[in-house]
């Protein structure tokens, strides 16, 4: 039977560029927006060769292999989206390289192109016993417009895909339409050979299969066979997928004896001997690490102050991207810019009218000594925010390196346990079903790790909703508008008092809020639009409000089932209730209560003017002619008049 190979993974944002993977692959420079950097990964003696296929209503931009990803990345916009799946193929060895291309293209087509996704294809021939393909795909549908699709939408309140790509049968059937195409050419050629997408056990085989070798792993193991053959010695695999593999062999073989001498055993039977619990303790152990990869667990191993596994690597991770470390570093970048800004900004006004400088903080008669201190302070604050920048980088490359060794060994952990699980589990759903098993020595079946994953996940972190994130917005914003007013106050004082290094500060800080600002309410807008597309779907017109507080109140009620499904009459009664929490109250007294006071007040206009905005789209549509009528003319002595 010949070799057969259909592997798939989900590229994540979270902790992947697909722009990179695709650079990668096909083995192009490729320029990220995502983080500003061209991806390129050396020269490779054989080019890969590479196709580009879409859907019919694809637009022409997505066979530029560059903007294609890029725009795939702008369009996911959660940090944790999936950005594209990727299928691994082995093309087999027994036809030309025109033969193995043509039926590649040939299944793409049907399977990927025909069916909505826009496949990326690279073939390597780098080795020429190892021909094989890495296609990328597209997650989310094109509109017949070539405008993006939705993944998914809401059915009796619960999401649901508008694609079947995400289902294991799919996978499945995809597995089984590729075997069968090679097993179609074989017949055509008349090679005495087939392949197939069934695992040994389906087949009615009694024997392990093997396990595939990383590419690292693999060029490793040749390597020290090849220094093994050198020295006159016998070659003994020294990875722990290699020795996994020579004791598969070893067993195939007293299988293949057993029955023979018809005193057959199950496969089953066999591996029950053999204690799960030595077998994964066994990965961590013998687990063949660099000096890189020992020093990165190190170092998170001293940040958590714990034993290192996937969720300490994780924790870990995630608390230095997004971190208060993270957030320092931002804002300091921050203050760089807004300090740019205001440098920038004063000398333009001090080429045209001198005298305005003032309201920077600079004294007209002093200007180009000021100027001068303030680039002096502006170069140290940049030597400064570089030298932290370099050593918050190098941790957190580490601290993603230690992450990539932990899902390594949990994902062979997870093949121990379920040798025949499918490609669609998530590392994290890897990661809870291999701690069940360590927790309490059973193994949970397949269908029930997501469920179980999902529970864990929720106990672990709460990550908040899409109306929670935008409500945060709208009160920063707020708070933001405030502070801004308050600082120009404090400008205006010093100012008056002639405190020109107090005003300079704060009108620094004025120009930081405002870049925040500028930012925030950009999300914001994005966050609206998709709102308004959901109620507008909910009931059944235009929602074109714009206040951010009647949006949120409004998709509240229909997320509770709380909506008459009669849009004015609920904006209405969400700003009876928010006057009513208004007048309820106490009189505020402290700082914060006077903040919390004024956000409701903003809240409760907001939606009064939202109503004010409804009834005077509802006054223009009453007094709008309407453009089907035609227009009528009447006689009289023997002038027209239309009507």
């Amino acid at each position: 039977m010949a070799y057969f190979l259909f592997r798939t993974q989900i590229i994540s944002k979270s902790n992947r560029s697909a722009v990179a993977c695709a650079a990668y692959r096909s083995g192009e420079a490729l320029y990220s927006e995502r983080d500003g950097l061209t991806k390129k990964y050396g020269h490779r003696d054989i080019p890969p060769e590479t196709y580009i296929l879409a859907p019919k209503h694809a637009p022409e931009w997505v066979y530029n292999r560059e903007r294609l990803w890029n725009e795939v990345e702008k369009v996911e916009k959660q940090h944790n989206a999936q950005l594209a799946r990727e299928i691994i193929v082995a093309l087999p060895t027994q036809l030309t390289n025109e033969e193995q291309t043509q039926l590649l293209l040939d299944f793409c087509k049907e399977n990927f192109a025909d069916e909505g996704m826009v496949a990326d294809i690279a073939i390597h021939r780098d080795k020429k016993h190892n021909p094989h393909a890495h296609i990328m795909l597209t997650m989310r549908p094109f509109n017949e417009d070539g405008t993006w699709g939705k993944k998914r939408k809401k059915v009796n309140g619960k999401s649901v895909h508008l694609t079947n790509w995400n289902d294991k049968e799919t996978l499945l059937k995809w597995r089984k339409n590729f075997a069968d195409r090679i097993n179609e050419k074989f017949k055509e050629k008349g090679i005495n050979d087939r392949v197939s997408h069934e695992s040994y056990e389906k087949q009615g085989i009694d024997k392990v299969p093997q396990i595939r070798l990383s590419r690292e792993a693999y060029q490793y193991e040749q390597r020290m066979k090849r220094e093994a053959e050198k020295q006159g010695k016998p070659y003994e695999p020294v990875t722990y997928y290699g020795k996994l593999n020579q004791e598969i062999q070893r067993i195939n073989q007293e299988l293949k004896a057993l029955k023979q001498q018809e005193k057959v055993v199950s496969i089953s039977e066999y591996q029950e001997e053999k204690s799960l619990n030595e077998t994964i303790e066994s990965i961590r152990k013998n687990a063949s690490l660099n000096d890189v990869e020992k020093a990165s667990l190190l170092l998170v191993a001293k940040r958590a102050k714990s034993y290192v596994d996937f969720a300490v690597a994780r924790r870990v991770y995630h608390d230095l991207a997004e971190g208060n470390w993270k957030k320092k570093i931002d804002s300091q970048q921050l203050k760089l810019r807004a300090l740019k800004n205001v440098i920038n900004k004063a000398y333009h006004v001090y080429q045209q009218e001198p005298k305005q400088v003032i309201q920077y903080g600079f004294h007209p008669g002093k200007f180009n000594e000021q100027l001068r201190e303030k680039i002096a302070q502006l170069k140290e604050m940049e030597k400064s925010f570089e030298n932290e920048l370099t050593k918050y980088e190098a941790v957190l490359k580490k601290a993603e390196l230690a992450l990539e060794v932990q899902k390594r060994l949990t994902e062979e952990e997870f093949r121990v346990l379920y040798p025949h699980a499918g490609a669609d589990f998530r590392i994290e759903e890897k990661h809870h079903a291999v701690q069940y098993f360590k927790d309490t020595g059973g193994v949970l079946p397949e269908s029930e790790i997501p469920a179980y994953a999902a529970k864990k996940e929720q106990e672990i972190h709460r990550m908040p909703t899409f109306a929670e994130q935008t409500r945060n917005m709208y009160q920063s914003l707020f708070v933001l508008n405030r502070t801004i007013q308050k600082q120009s106050k404090e400008r205006m004082e010093a100012l008056k008092a002639r405190d020109f290094d107090k005003a300079f500060e704060v009108s620094r800080k004025i120009e930081q809020y405002m870049l925040r600002k500028e930012k925030m309410s950009k999300e914001l807008e994005e966050n609206k639009a998709v709102l308004q597309a959901i109620l507008s779907e909910h009931y059944g017109r235009d929602v074109s409000i714009t206040n951010t507080a009647a949006l949120l109140r409004l998709h509240e009620l229909v997320e509770r089932g709380e909506s008459s499904k009669d849009f004015e009459a609920d904006l209405r009664r969400i700003h009876v209730s928010e006057q009513q929490k208004l007048e309820r109250m106490p009189k505020p007294e402290t700082e914060a209560q006077i903040m919390e006071y004024q956000y409701r007040q903003h809240v409760a206009d907001g939606l009064l003017e939202a109503i004010e905005e409804v009834q005077r789209a509802n006054d223009r549509k009453k007094y709008e002619k309407d453009p089907t009528k035609k227009r009528q003319r009447r006689r009289y002595r023997g002038q027209e008049f239309e009507r």
